[in-house]
């Protein structure tokens, strides 16, 4: 026994000798090289420069680069694969593609990771973590001045909490700032290209109704007593889709869809994702053999699980027999890429009696979902869907939605709900997530909640509200405290906990009573006029501040036209007239001019651009009635 204090003792001094504090920079200079692999690859060489470039932009220090193949010295920064003693005993394989490791070893520090991105993030986390640098949005980089640069004992290796990860916002595509945060894209935004080849709702484009279904009407959904085979005018106005779905059962449609799909990854080789999912629509087969494998593996009986998309009539959540049985079909065509399917509307129920193969990805879908209250309680079919899905596989993805679609500029106080979600997601064996934000530039607190989803996807337990105070006083400045004041005052009146459900397609006018009232909007702009007379003197933070305001004005003109007259409308009844408001002009023309000039793209998804907006709300102020 004493023989072993003694050895462990030994070890203790032993690790004193190597871990120690380490000191990079101090009064104007730097004994240190950074030093890359002898062959280098373009993420070692970037992670380099990076690196070096942000200790010039902290200290005015350039620190110089080299290679492992020069004579090693004391303080070295080793990035990458480096061919030092530090680095030989390190198993690459743990971080898979994505994770790093920030370590101090003697005098030397160690950056390295994946071999996808690992390098890149462990620079940016050593800045972030380390060094108090922060990217609050693309145009908006925090970096500190310091004379000195001194590191504690580093040992700080990290894995992501989830595979793939996307916040699908557009102010997040800046290079820098998906190599920050950590980001993936499902499609050619972002400098990487994508690993997903095709991405959800693909039926039609494996097999085209335009091109089969004059001549093979069986290749499509039989409901109501035929085929359906045709298109319909989609929801942007511009274009058709498809009718219905395909016919599962049909060895015909398996054939063409793999013809199909292997020639699209003929042209993509290098793509590891292939969407193989049904359309977006509820119209289902109902033949007599897609019938009897919905029902051979369905966990319920349609009709005990009723579900409803987009606020309007009900339909049954079938399960995923007859779909699943096909797409296992599909992947075993295809065994060395991943197939991925949508676990939406009719078929999200996971099915009993069947489970995925292994290079099949389930895409669960939280659009049913309310958003002032967290899914596991807020949304129990929805929670227990997922928890089913996680007993049958850990390839899953979740498709979450944190944003109003219908009025992308409305108020939409749900980020105290964001954490607790991905939280209860990763409990629940999803390794992906991709969080649809807006696909427009702008809207609602854009920047803000990109960014803690952002940083929520690598490690959903941060703490959100140091997360959240750092980022208002980074991008709002002296007027953080009134931006707080604001969100909670919104958050504390959105209803969580109540029987009222805030949807993702709802509209200022829902929210009226609630955090939408008269006196709460007459306290918002309470508060903005506070925060405005605060940063007036600093011009960027001033029209950031006026850009958080921009939903009040939105709510505020919203709410005035359906109220039409009385205290909130946008007219006074004047000798038996409608005569519009002055109040509401000046508001309307503040509130897209603002638009305009800070390149906000869309009001609502797909459609109405700021000036379409004004043109509209213009027509309505002079023609009411034709409203």
């Amino acid at each position: 026994m004493k023989k072993l204090i003694q050895l462990l003792l030994l070890l203790l001094v032993c690790h004193t000798l190597t871990a120690q504090k380490i000191t990079l920079v101090k009064k104007g200079k730097s004994p240190y090289t950074i030093v890359m692999p002898s062959k280098a690859t373009l993420v070692e060489i970037e992670a380099a420069k990076v690196l070096q470039d942000y200790l010039y932009r902290i200290t005015g220090v350039t620190v110089p680069t080299g290679f492992d193949t020069a004579e090693e010295k004391p303080e070295e920064i080793l990035i990458g694969k480096v061919d030092r003693p530090q680095t030989r005993e390190i198993v690459y394989s743990d971080f898979g593609r994505d994770g790093l490791l920030i370590r101090t070893a003697g005098k030397k520090l160690v950056i390295t990771g994946g071999y996808k991105k690992g390098i890149i993030y462990g620079v940016y986390t050593f800045l972030d973590k380390y060094l108090g640098c922060r990217k609050f949005a693309a145009e908006v980089t925090y970096v500190p001045k310091k004379t000195v640069i001194s590191l504690p004992v580093i040992d700080d290796f990290q894995l992501p909490a989830f595979a793939f990860r996307e916040t699908y916002y557009t102010e997040v595509y800046d290079p820098e700032y998906m190599n920050w945060h950590k980001l993936h894209s499902v499609s050619t935004r972002g400098e990487e290209k994508s690993e997903w080849g095709y991405f959800v709702h693909t039926f039609h484009t494996l097999l085209n109704p335009e091109e089969y279904g004059q001549t093979n009407p069986e290749y499509f959904s039989y409901y109501n007593g035929e085929r359906h085979a045709g298109t319909v005018p989609s929801w942007d106005g511009k274009s058709v889709q498809p009718a219905a779905q395909l016919c599962l059962t049909n060895p015909d449609v398996l054939e063409i869809v793999c013809k199909n799909l292997k020639a699209a990854i003929d042209k993509r080789p290098e793509a590891l994702y292939w969407s193989v999912s049904q359309n977006d629509n509820v119209n289902y087969c109902r033949c007599e053999h897609c019938a009897a494998l919905d029902e051979k593996y369905a966990a319920f009986k349609p009709e005990e699980k009723m579900l409803s998309t987009h606020g309007g009539e009900k339909y049954p959540a079938l399960g995923m027999g007859s779909l699943l049985t096909f797409i296992n079909q599909v992947a075993d065509r295809f065994p060395d890429k991943i197939i991925s399917t949508l676990a939406y509307q009719y078929t999200r129920v996971p099915p009993k009696g069947i489970v995925p193969r292994k290079n099949v990805n389930i895409m669960l879908c939280s659009i049913e979902s309310s958003r002032n209250d967290p899914m596991e309680a807020g949304d129990k079919p929805f929670a227990e869907d997922l928890i089913g899905w996680g007993k049958l596989t850990d390839n899953i993805l979740v498709w979450d939605y944190v944003i109003r679609f219908s009025n992308l500029l409305a108020p939409f106080p749900n980020l105290r709900i964001l954490q607790p979600n991905l939280q209860f997601l990763h409990r629940n064996r999803v390794s992906a997530m991709f969080e649809q934000g807006n696909r427009d530039r702008g809207g609602e607190f854009a920047n803000l909640r990109a960014y803690l989803i952002s940083r929520m996807l690598w490690n959903p337990d941060i703490d959100l509200q140091k997360e959240m105070d750092e980022f208002l006083n980074g991008y709002y400045g002296a007027a953080a405290p009134d931006i707080k004041e604001y969100i909670n005052l919104l958050h504390d009146h959105n209803q969580a906990g109540m029987e009222v459900k805030m949807s993702i397609f709802g509209k200022p006018a829902d929210d009226k009573e609630t955090f939408l009232s008269e006196a709460l909007l007459s306290r918002y702009n309470a508060i903005f006029d506070r925060a405005l007379k605060k940063v007036e003197k600093t011009p960027d933070v001033y029209v950031r501040v006026k850009s958080a305001r921009l939903p009040v004005y939105y709510a505020t003109l919203e709410i005035a036209k359906a109220e039409k007259t009385g205290p909130r409308g946008a007219f006074d009844i004047i000798d038996n007239k409608l005569v519009p408001k002055p109040g509401i002009a000046a508001m309307l023309h503040e509130f897209v001019y603002h638009c305009v000039r800070t390149g906000v793209s869309r009001i609502a998804e797909w459609h109405t651009t700021p000036k379409e907006y004004l043109e509209k709300y213009i027509a309505f102020l002079e023609n009411p009635d034709a409203q």
